[in-house]
């Protein structure tokens, strides 16, 4: 590869309830990444769910397969029952064959074929990759050359939640996304909730538990809910994306059972008063100063909520955007439409976000009030086909979204991390008599 293509170090998997999307994501990205080789060179790099890094043909095996499925699935939206039949056994076979065992074949980690077990160093003078299985004299031993910018579309836990992010900092590495604070911010339901709330956008009204409340006395739980909120509620993890571990509850049975369930994947539970009659509403905003905001889109769910069955059927229809089955533009007014889209803009500052995030928001159908329900630092499939009938083309966005990465990075260079002051008070103290 030529030295003057931007090295992209693509990250995806990761410990998550999500780790199946952040494949999906990745898949896509990839995908635009190849039909832009003359701009970038991309090395995937897969996160185990032991949270072994691993790059090399198997993972580039698994993005493939990947996209093979997805095409089978897409071809089978247009077609007639007969071909649907024919194209879902063959994307069953696919799956059984190539796409579990390739996941099976990298969560073995070290001892998994085809794979060069790796780390991002967080010592910047590195500059880069690292082989794992090296020890000894590890500094004087690099896999790879330095990627310039790291990719990571890990969706929630371990990657979308701060983490990877200061890593990358560490590492002094430009990375794509939201930074450090925001992405934590926007993984955390019930923070996010009160960074709104101070920036003076609606939220549904809610409260929060944690796991320890939960387990020492469940009729506290309860009565704290009662004497906030009136059935039915919705329960959620507070930390947790992709709709996992989320319900509507009718009564204080159901709010138990479905708070122990959400307590699985987050150590807080949000309880919120369910918005029944409502409009399940998203938006995406993209720039780091200057912002870009997408077209609103509705989202159609199955139940009282929409649901990660909702969110990431294989049925997609025609039309619909990444999350299926959806509706672009949304069906409200302009009106309300702008208003959106200007809440959209409000929320994503307000948390301090930057590159790309996409904005959920509930519209109460009775009073056609919207509600900022929370916001995605890396949305599923970075919300490709929304942006596209925003009129931003998925090459455009993937090659934005490094710009703005490198922005960043030139941004923090310009942030002062020593002082004179400091100096100073060392200097002080070596003048200071020993036993003073």
């Amino acid at each position: 590869m030529s030295s003057s293509l931007t090295r992209i170090g693509l990250i995806f998997g990761s410990r998550s309830v999500e780790r199946e999307v952040s494949i999906m994501t990745a898949g896509k990205v990839y995908e635009v990444l190849l039909s832009l080789q003359d701009r970038f060179e991309t090395l995937p790099i897969f996160l185990t769910a032991e949270g072994t890094w691993l790059t090399g043909e198997a993972v580039r095996d698994l993005l493939t397969v990947d996209a093979e499925i997805r095409k089978l699935a897409e071809r089978g939206a247009m077609a007639g029952p007969d071909e649907r039949v024919r194209l879902d056994a063959e994307k069953l076979r696919l799956n059984r064959e190539r796409y579990a065992p390739q996941i099976e074949n990298l969560d073995r980690g070290v001892n998994a074929t085809g794979v060069e077990p790796l780390f991002l160093s967080p010592d910047p003078s590195v500059g880069g990759l690292m082989p794992q299985q090296e020890r000894k004299g590890w500094l004087r031993k690099t896999l790879h050359p330095t990627i310039d910018v790291a990719f990571p579309v890990i969706h929630g836990t371990h990657g979308e939640d701060g983490t990877i992010q200061g890593l990358c900092e560490l590492a002094d590495l430009p990375y794509v996304g939201a930074g450090v604070a925001a992405s934590a911010v926007g993984m955390d339901k019930m923070i996010s909730k009160l960074v709104f709330q101070g920036a003076g956008l609606p939220v549904v009204e809610g409260i929060g538990i944690t796991r320890r409340e939960l387990l020492e006395d469940e009729a506290a739980v309860v009565k704290a809910i009662e004497h906030r909120l009136s059935y039915p509620v919705v329960v959620k993890p507070a930390v947790a994306g992709s709709s996992v571990g989320i319900g509507v509850a009718h009564d204080a049975t159901e709010a138990l059972s479905l708070a122990k369930r959400a307590m699985r994947f987050s150590y807080r539970v949000l309880v919120e008063r369910a918005v029944q009659h409502r409009i399940e509403v998203q938006c995406g905003v993209l720039g780091n100063h200057a912002l870009t905001v997408s077209e609103c889109e509705e989202l159609i769910g199955s139940g009282e909520v929409v649901g990660y069955r909702d969110k990431y059927s294989e049925n997609k229809q025609p039309g619909s955007a990444d999350l299926a089955p959806s509706i672009i533009p949304a069906r409200i007014s302009q009106a309300l439409s702008d208003e959106i889209r200007s809440m959209a803009v409000a929320a994503f500052q307000a948390i301090d976000s930057r590159g790309i995030s996409r904005v959920d928001f509930l519209i109460d159908r009775s009073a056609m009030k919207p509600y900022v329900n929370e916001v995605n630092t890396m949305p599923g499939s970075l919300s490709l086909t929304l942006w596209e009938r925003s009129g931003v083309k998925p090459a455009e966005l993937i090659v934005r979204l490094v710009e703005l990465a490198l922005e960043a990075h030139r941004d923090k260079h310009s942030t002062y991390f020593k002082s004179a002051e400091g100096k100073t008070l060392v200097d002080r103290r070596h003048l200071v008599s020993p036993g003073k």
